[in-house]
C-alpha cells in the first residue's frame, strides 16, 4: 500500500469481552469504568513530522519505533489483560515510524480518521492491536470509540461518603441540606447521626439489580414497578457483587455500586460509604461528546 495515497488504512484484531474479575482494591472503579458502559472516546492529534503526544493515563505511550524494532517489540512483549494498543504509523524525516499508546481498554473499538470512520482491513497484528497508518505529508485526528452495542453513557461520578448534603446525579452539583439547589439532588449522605449512609429524596428511586453481571439502561429501563423503592435497598459498603438501577427525579436512568471495597475501609474518608454511578444517554440527555484533550495536558513521548 502506498504511503503516498490520500487514503487512510486501519489495521485491527479485537477482543470485546467484559471484565469478569477485579482485584480488591478496584472492583468499584473498573465496574463503572470498563464492565458495562461504551468505552470514553479519546482524539489524538497526528501533525506531519510530529510525534503524536500521549494523553496521561488515557492513552500512555510505550515508545517510537522503526519497522525492525517494532517487530520485534510486538513478538517480545504481550498486550497486558484489559488493554489494547494503538499503533499510529507515520513518516518522520523520511522514514517509516510506529508510536505505540497502551488504552485502558479491551473492548472491541473502531477508529476514525478525520471524521471517517475506517473499515476493518489488512488483518496481521496480534489481538488487541489497532494500527493506523497515516499518509506522509497528512494531518489527521485519530478518534477511538467503542465499537459494541453497549450503552453510551452520558454522565459519570461519585457522591463522597462524606458528603453531608445533596447531590444531583444529573448536574454533579452538590447542595447544603438548606439550600434552594437541594431540591433538585437525588442523593443525601450523612456523616454523623442515626440515617448514615446514603439516602434517595425528591422522587429519585433505586431498584436492586437480581441478574447476572451488571444491568444495561434497557435492564433497568424494563424493572418492574414494584422493585423501585425510594431507597437503597441491601445497601452495604464492601458489597462489591451488588448493583442498583437508579432513576433521578429528572427521570434519567442509571446504576451505582459501593465505591468502597472492604467491610474495612483504610482510606480517604470521602470513598467510606461513597457512591460511584453513571447516567446513560437517553432523552433528555445525550452522550458526552469526543473531545481533543489540550496540549497542556498531554505529555510527549
Amino acid at each position: 500500500m502506498s504511503r503516498h495515497t490520500a487514503s487512510v488504512a486501519v489495521t485491527c484484531v479485537l477482543i470485546g469481552g467484559l471484565i469478569s474479575g477485579c482485584d480488591q482494591g478496584d472492583c468499584a472503579p473498573k465496574a463503572i469504568a470498563g464492565v458495562y458502559e461504551a468505552y470514553s472516546p479519546i482524539v489524538l492529534a497526528v501533525l506531519p513530522e510530529v510525534v503524536p503526544k500521549a494523553i496521561p493515563g488515557i492513552a500512555v505511550s510505550l515508545g517510537l519505533f522503526a519497522a525492525d524494532a517494532l517487530a520485534r517489540y510486538l513478538i517480545d512483549h504481550a498486550v497486558p489483560k484489559d488493554r489494547t494498543w494503538l499503533l499510529i504509523e507515520q513518516t518522520l524525516h523520511g522514514q517509516q515510524r510506529t508510536s505505540v499508546f497502551e488504552l485502558g481498554t479491551d473492548h472491541e473499538l473502531k477508529v476514525s480518521v478525520n471524521g471517517a470512520q475506517l473499515k476493518h482491513v489488512d488483518l496481521y497484528v496480534k489481538e488487541r492491536q489497532i494500527k493506523v497508518i497515516i499518509p506522509r505529508g497528512t494531518a489527521a485526528e485519530v478518534s477511538v470509540t467503542d465499537a459494541g452495542n453497549g450503552d453510551e453513557v452520558a454522565m459519570r461520578g461519585t457522591v463522597p461518603g462524606d458528603l453531608d448534603g445533596s447531590f444531583d446525579l444529573d448536574t454533579g452539583h452538590t447542595s447544603t441540606d438548606d439550600s434552594p439547589g437541594a431540591r433538585a439532588g437525588d442523593v443525601e449522605i450523612e456523616t454523623f447521626g442515626f440515617n448514615v449512609g446514603p439516602k434517595l429524596v425528591n422522587g429519585a428511586a433505586a431498584a436492586l439489580f437480581a441478574g447476572t453481571g451488571r444491568p444495561t439502561l434497557h435492564a433497568c429501563m424494563s424493572m418492574p414497578a414494584a422493585a423501585w423503592t425510594g431507597e437503597f435497598r441491601d445497601w452495604q459498603p464492601g458489597t462489591q457483587d451488588r448493583s442498583w438501577c437508579v432513576r433521578t427525579n429528572a427521570g434519567h436512568y442509571g446504576l451505582a455500586v459501593p465505591k468502597q471495597t472492604g467491610a474495612f475501609w483504610i482510606g480517604p474518608a470521602a470513598d467510606a460509604g461513597a457512591v460511584s454511578y453513571l447516567l446513560w444517554a437517553q432523552p433528555g440527555l445525550p452522550a458526552a461528546p469526543a473531545t481533543a484533550v489540550p496540549a497542556a495536558q498531554m505529555d510527549g513521548c
